[in-house]
Parts: structure tokens; C-alpha cells; sequence
């Protein structure tokens, strides 16, 4: 079989850094634990890795891009210390300033992470095999357990469904779909991979694999994820005519899949309603300079009323999400060219005024429709407000690098071997998880910071993958 063409008993034995394969291979199993397994993960990799590399660390000759993204994790650095002194010129310096300062130093374990990744690959160290094993495995049983748990009402560990949101293994986190988004792309290519000799139980398996994952991303009731799947498919449709007819069987079955579960369950057809409204809504919004009047009563006393003309704006339909945006530029100003430091977005959107607006009510002129939360819920707001024109024109860099490697090796996905298919797997993850219109969670985050410099490095490595036979 193909899939023991490259997993065999006598290549495991032999291999003298499989410990160091295997810590990095856990990853996608530590990400499903939580933080502090992939802390610990993410330390064993690293002391790993210093141990085989040693001296090779410094004396290596990096690429302008690894180049870039160091700026990048300066421009942290230094948007945080600039922060630090400002507050202490001004007087207003308070404790939060300095853990700023100290969480932007330690997040250089980041761009450390990276380089480790890429030389261990570059030297024959670190063989991504097994990542790609695992990272499959995860996904699918994850879609299995989402599915048991939806039809049963406990998943395969006994925790319970939360209604139409269906966590599986995450216990009581609803982010499995964002879990499933992320590694879906590596079981799709994987079975493109092990099923290449049999042309139509390749194309029939394959689909249901990809069936599986949707429908595990459609019940695990995260509805971003699911729509970036189909989009993600829609792309790989596009790119590679030798799976076409693969994506269209999937469509077909995804499609039926979803209009059967949203006509027998109402409270998922009302949200995915809502989240078409939602998305509606931040598109398409009334400008603030031709919202109608509104008259309503207001009482002096008791005995006495006063009738008075207002502004009238439902924010009822509006995205919180388009609030948080707006939020984010808003805060960006406070410091345009280096940002307000990392982590900055929570305590500066309070700077604001006063953010709790009841949704139930009006709003009157002179208050901001805007809203505070732990970060913009999304990458490229939260760059910009907490790095500034400095950290975004560096990422605007480095994704220009990312579109010109697409171009130039596309060429190479008409290649079914592992190593081609793994790189592109890689690719189709990092591009959707960094897509410019979506929402995301915190990007300096532990789980988040790790997904993406783990998968960007992998991408980095694609001189070396192609090469490989």
C-alpha cells in the first residue's frame, strides 16, 4: 500500500531523531489539550531542537523573508517599549505598561519556534511525516466525535451536547469547527495521497472524508468555518482540475447534508439566519449622516412631558463585529505609525468612552457606537491598532512573499507525492487561517501564535519539500 511505501516498521527504528519528529508531531493533539500542553510541547520542541543544532542557529544564512518576519516581531518589541515610556513620561504609567513590555520580549519565543522548524527541516532533523499522520487522525476522529455527539447527545468522552453548538473533545469550548478548519486541508491531501491507486475508490473516499470534516465543522455550530471550508474547496476546485470531479461528489454531499439537518432542526436554521443577517449588516449599514428621526416622549416629572426630537439608530442590526473594527481604528489613532504595544486593544478601546451599550436601546448623539472586547476579532485590525503602519507594512510583506510562492509553485500540485501534497496542505491551512475577511480570535494568543508560525514555517520549508522525491 501506499500509505506503508512511506510509514514502515524499519524506518522508525532506525531513525535516531524520532523523539524530536514525534514532540513536534503531537502538536495538533496538544492544541485539542489545551494551553498548557502546548506549552509544554512547544518547550520540550524547542530544547529539542537547540540540542540538535547548537552553534548552526547563529551561523546560518537566513532568507530575506525570515528576515522580514524578525521585523515583525520587533516592531512588537518596540511598539510595546514605546508605550512603556510614554506612560512614564506622561504620569500614567501603570503596571499593566510593564507586562506589555515583558509579554512582547517573551514573545520572541515565536520567531525562535520558526527558525528551529526550518533548520531542523533544512538539516534532515525534522521529517514532517508524522505531523501530517497525526494531524489527519485529529481531525477525523474530531468530526467523528462532533457527529456522535450531535445524533447521541454525548460525544466518545461523555460530555454532553451544548444545542446546536457541539464541542466533542474541547468539553465546554465551542472551537472545535475552528479546529477542524485548520487541519481539514492536511485529511483532504492525505487521502488524496494514500487512495492514488485507485482511481474511483480515490474519488468516492476522498469525498466522504471531506464530507465528514464539513459536517462535523456544520455541527459543531462555529459558522465561519464552515463557510471558509467551502471556500477553501471552491479554491482547490479551481487549482487543480485532477480533483474536480472529487469536490463536485463532495458538494453534492455537503449540500444535502446541510438542508437536512437545518429543516429538522430550528434552532440551526436560525443560525445560520442570523449569521446572514449578521454578515448583511456589516456590509450593507445605513451611514450615520442620513439616519432618519425618530420622536419620543420623555418625562420631566411626573405630571409634565416633553416631546423631543432625536436621532434614532437601532444597533440591533448591526455586526459586533463591524463595532469592533471600527473600535480598532479608532484606538489606532492614539498611535498611527507604531501602534499602542501588544495586548493593548482591551485596556485602550475603554479610552473611548463608555462601551456597554444595551442593544435594546438607542443610540443618542455623542456616543460612540463602538464595543471593547480582549482583541478586534480580527489579525489585521489587531496588527494594526497594537503595531501600527510599521507591524502591518511588515505582514503586508510578508503576504506578498506567501502570493508570489503560490504563483510560482502551483505548477508543482498536479504532483501527487507526499511531500508536494503535505506543502500545499500547509499552504491551503495558512492561507485561510490568515485570510483578510473573517473573524478570528486573539492573534497573540498561545494556541493562535503557535498554529501560525508552526504551519508558516512549514510553508518556509517548501525549497527543501520540493526537492524531496
Amino acid at each position: 500500500m501506499v500509505f506503508a511505501k512511506y510509514y514502515n516498521k524499519e524506518e522508525v527504528k532506525e531513525n535516531k531523531y524520532l523523539v524530536t519528529n514525534l514532540v513536534f508531531a503531537f502538536f495538533p493533539i496538544s492544541l485539542i489539550l489545551g494551553s498548557l500542553i502546548v506549552n509544554i510541547n512547544f518547550l520540550l520542541f524547542c530544547g529539542l531542537g537547540i540540542f540538535h543544532l547548537r552553534s548552526k542557529i547563529l551561523k546560518d544564512q537566513y532568507s530575506v523573508i525570515i528576515k522580514i518576519i524578525f521585523f515583525f516581531f520587533l516592531s512588537i518589541f518596540f511598539s510595546s517599549a514605546l508605550s512603556f515610556v510614554q506612560s512614564l513620561i506622561t504620569n500614567q504609567y501603570t503596571e499593566y505598561e510593564l507586562s506589555k513590555l515583558l509579554k512582547s520580549i517573551i514573545f520572541f519565543r515565536y520567531f525562535l519556534f520558526l527558525v528551529l522548524i526550518y533548520l531542523l527541516n533544512k538539516f534532515d532533523i525534522l521529517n514532517f511525516k508524522y505531523f501530517f499522520l497525526l494531524a489527519t487522525l485529529s481531525s477525523l476522529l474530531l468530526s467523528v466525535d462532533i457527529i456522535v455527539q450531535y445524533f447521541v447527545g454525548k460525544n466518545l468522552l461523555g460530555f454532553e451536547s451544548m444545542g446546536i453548538r457541539n464541542p466533542g473533545f474541547f468539553g465546554d469550548e465551542a472551537v472545535a469547527g475552528g479546529y477542524l478548519l485548520r487541519f481539514s486541508f492536511f485529511a483532504i491531501f492525505f487521502s488524496l495521497l494514500i487512495f492514488e491507486d485507485t482511481k474511483y475508490l480515490k474519488k468516492s473516499l476522498t469525498s466522504v472524508i471531506i464530507s465528514i470534516l464539513g459536517t462535523g465543522m456544520l455541527l459543531s455550530g462555529n459558522r465561519m468555518p464552515l463557510v471558509l471550508f467551502i471556500f477553501g474547496l471552491f479554491i482547490l476546485f479551481l487549482l487543480s482540475p485532477r480533483v474536480r470531479t472529487t469536490i463536485l461528489l463532495s458538494f453534492v454531499i455537503l449540500g444535502a447534508t446541510f438542508q437536512l439537518t437545518i429543516s429538522s432542526n430550528d434552532e440551526m436554521k436560525g443560525s445560520y439566519s442570523s449569521y446572514i443577517e449578521s454578515v448583511k449588516s456589516m456590509i450593507f449599514i445605513t451611514p450615520p449622516s442620513i439616519q432618519s428621526w425618530n420622536q419620543k416622549k420623555y418625562y420631566k416629572n411626573d405630571n409634565e412631558s416633553v416631546k423631543t426630537k432625536h436621532f434614532f439608530y437601532n444597533v440591533r442590526y448591526q455586526s459586533g463585529h463591524r463595532r469592533l473594527f471600527l473600535t480598532a481604528v479608532d484606538t489606532w489613532k492614539f498611535n498611527k505609525i507604531f501602534g499602542n504595544g501588544i495586548k493593548s486593544f482591551r485596556v485602550d478601546c475603554h479610552k473611548l468612552g463608555d462601551q456597554n451599550i444595551n442593544l435594546e436601546e438607542d443610540i443618542y448623539p455623542g456616543l460612540k457606537n463602538r464595543l471593547c472586547s480582549n482583541h478586534p476579532h480580527n489579525y489585521y485590525f489587531q496588527i494594526l491598532t497594537e503595531t501600527g503602519i510599521v507591524g502591518l507594512l511588515a505582514i503586508l510583506l510578508i503576504m506578498l512573499a506567501f502570493i508570489r510562492f503560490v504563483f510560482n509553485n502551483i505548477k508543482y500540485l498536479k504532483f501527487f507525492n507526499i511531500w508536494n501534497l503535505f506543502l500545499f496542505a500547509s499552504v491551503f491551512s495558512l492561507f485561510i487561517e490568515v485570510f483578510p475577511i473573517r473573524s478570528t480570535g486573539g492573534l497573540f494568543t498561545t494556541n493562535n501564535t503557535t498554529y501560525i508560525v508552526m504551519i508558516g514555517s512549514i510553508v518556509l520549508c517548501y525549497k527543501k519539500l520540493l526537492k524531496i522525491k
